[in-house]
């Protein structure tokens, strides 16, 4: 009885961590954000096996992502959109961000990748917010240490001109707010998914302040 009933709560995590990452992931799946970075906890006492259930709703979720760090208790995790990752990393001013500071800017998306995988061994790699799509000002502004004009409720650290990193935060929280209605109404992963990725985004390409 102890395990059928272990067995159903796991189950039942993991549908909620099905869910939990279909919402963190939404502006992604769409082409508004090239990556999300999301830690997933394992089900209580899972385990090693916990893993490997990890790695199958990663699966299941259908996006493109990169494990940096995992350990008995969860794993961190960076799902991606391919085209919209290289976009941003190739945008001039994160491209010449990152080549002085040692990354394979030249390679593409893959080596990239590699480089935030390996460089994570030691501690985070704050350039990371360049692959989440913050804008190089408030990534540059940060590792720096420059005056920053953060306000509660940010979901980075902003710098600078205020406006289009406030503009990204409201789109981003939008599109996370109507995913979650999405999956409210509609039961089914697939479903899900196709409603989201439909999403028409018009993206802006003009960056104000960066």
């Amino acid at each position: 009885m102890f395990l059928d009933h272990w067995s159903l709560i796991c189950s039942r995590h993991k549908e909620e961590t099905l869910t939990f990452l279909t919402v963190k992931t939404a502006a992604v799946r769409c082409g508004a954000k090239p990556a999300e970075l999301l830690r997933v906890p394992l089900c209580g006492r899972a385990g090693k096996a916990g893993c490997g259930a990890v790695r199958g709703v990663f699966a299941q979720l259908g996006l493109p992502y990169r494990i940096l760090s995992e350990d008995a208790s969860g794993a961190l995790a960076l799902f991606y959109h391919p085209a919209r990752l290289g976009e941003a990393l190739g945008d001039n001013r994160a491209a010449a961000f990152l080549a002085r500071r040692g990354w394979p800017v030249t390679g593409g998306v893959g080596p990239m990748l590699d480089e935030l995988a390996r460089r994570w061994q030691a501690g985070p790699a704050h350039e990371v917010g360049l692959f989440l799509g913050y804008p190089p000002k408030d990534v540059c502004g940060f590792c720096h240490a420059a005056p920053e004009v953060t306000q509660p409720g940010d979901r980075w650290r902003v710098f600078g001109t205020e406006g289009h990193s406030r503009r990204l935060m409201r789109r981003h929280r939008r599109l996370e707010l109507w995913a979650a209605g999405v999956c409210l109404t509609h039961a089914t992963p697939t479903e899900r998914f196709r409603r989201i990725a439909a999403l028409s985004i018009s993206r802006n390409t003009t960056r104000k302040g960066a």
